[in-house]
């Protein structure tokens, strides 16, 4: 029997939703979800053509996350598979390098972008609770898994460009927080999470950007 929980939590994000079990809940299953606001890293990047490259740091706007997620808790030790989705707009890149042939060009040169960065993950999660009475439990958490990494560039500098590829990458989160219980079936919980990705590589058949990726 599924048993349901109010969640309020923390990503990489702030997420507020629906939480797995009670702090003090019996074995079972339960399902979770969450919702809230996305924080992305300064990302070191480089984009190639035939004819040369150029590397920069792309920064990103304030953006939301969500995740779904059905698990199994038994004693203090929880399991669960989690479905997520993050979306960040880009915001500008600062220019550092830029490679014409054999000839290098340094500098700085901050560039606005509109478009924006999105994840779709899906992880395998444990977590261990503990009991700190009066209803309070704080936990620890870990997942692995896969993460598909959108880019979709609309312009850079105000000029219009079209690019929206997609890299399947390898994933990871850890974090931390507390719960506490409203009731035997509900619960309220604050985390923080971080959540980041191998170094995605997007390829159109022309250019070729490679990135990072980690929401904290």
């Amino acid at each position: 029997m599924f048993k349901k929980a109010l969640f309020i939590g923390l990503s990489g994000t702030l997420l507020i939703g629906a939480f797995a079990t009670p702090a003090s809940a019996a074995d079972g299953w339960y399902a979770s979800g969450n919702v809230g606001a996305s924080a992305l890293q300064e990302s070191s990047s480089k984009a190639t053509i035939t004819a040369g490259s150029a590397t920069g740091d792309v920064d990103f706007d304030k953006g939301f996350g969500i995740s779904g997620a059905i698990g199994h808790a038994s004693g203090p030790l929880r399991l669960e598979g989690e479905l997520s989705y993050r979306k960040n707009d880009l915001d500008q890149v600062d220019v550092t390098t830029v490679l014409a042939g054999t000839i290098l060009f340094t500098g700085s040169s901050v560039l606005d972008l509109t478009g924006d960065v999105s994840s779709f993950g899906f992880m395998a999660n444990a977590f261990y609770d503990f009991d700190a009475g009066d209803n309070w439990a704080p936990f620890l958490m870990a997942g692995l898994g896969g993460a598909k990494i959108n880019l979709d560039a609309e312009t850079v500098a105000g000029a219009a460009v079209t690019y929206d590829e997609s890299d399947t990458v390898l994933a990871y989160q850890v974090g931390a927080g507390v719960g506490y219980n409203l009731s035997p079936k509900t619960a309220v919980n604050l985390q923080y999470r971080i959540f980041g990705t191998s170094d995605p590589e997007f390829n159109d058949g022309t250019v070729t950007i490679d990135g990072e990726y980690l929401s904290h």
